[in-house]
């Protein structure tokens, strides 16, 4: 058998050989194609979405406070539908990607751990004052200041955020649970991202109201 013959065969051989197989070639390419695609599209993704991280997460509660506590023990009876408790909190925010992304200012929720009742705690967005018009005092105008809803971060941004919030209006079944199983209380922080994940985060660092501030 001459060389061209030789040729011929091999040409032949490897004809077959991916006629036979072509299929599990095709798959195996697309196979490869596909995954390398996935990876590129993580990258790129991974440049424009948010990745944001709520951390150090500290709250400051009323009924972590010494005067409540003799209140609950010495007076219940003053500690009514018509009281008001406040709540202090501070986290730091940070955008771990390059991409700019949002989250709603977080929910405050008291969950009380012996029976899972919840109680959901707004934060704080607007403060309202009345000034007069005109320099007269008999005339008075309210003025509205707007915090915002939302925490924004450009890519890379990292905050420090302290919010208030303020327990009052209460009904008969809030005010029940705080006089009766404030040892089982736990608190969560609930919100939203700009792309509509819901995140809930137990916050364990838990101080006097009156402790925590921004220095």
């Amino acid at each position: 058998m001459d060389w061209q013959t030789q040729i011929l065969e091999i040409v032949k051989a490897v004809a077959n050989f991916v006629n036979e197989y072509a299929t599990l070639i095709l798959v195996i390419i697309t196979g490869v194609y596909a995954f390398f695609t996935y990876k590129m599209a993580k990258i790129m993704a991974k440049q424009v979405i948010a990745d944001i991280q709520v951390s150090n997460t500290v709250l400051g509660s009323n009924f972590a406070e010494s005067w409540f506590k003799e209140r609950l023990e010495k007076q219940p009876e003053q500690i009514s539908k018509n009281s008001g408790f406040s709540f202090n909190l501070l986290f730091d925010v940070r955008d771990q990607s390059s991409g700019s992304g949002s989250i709603d200012k977080p929910t405050l929720v008291l969950k009380f751990t012996n029976d899972g009742f919840e109680c959901t705690v707004l934060p704080k967005t607007k403060s309202y004052s009345w000034h007069s018009v005109d320099g007269n005092p008999n005339v008075q105008e309210q003025e509205v200041t707007d915090f915002g809803g939302t925490v924004f971060l450009r890519g890379g941004e990292s905050q420090k955020i302290e919010l208030e919030y303020m327990l009052h209006d209460f009904n008969d079944e809030v005010l029940k649970h705080i006089k009766e199983n404030l040892n089982s209380l736990e608190y969560y922080l609930k919100f939203n991202d700009n792309l509509g994940k819901s995140y809930s985060l137990k916050i364990n660092d838990i101080k006097g109201e009156r402790e925590v501030h921004r220095r």
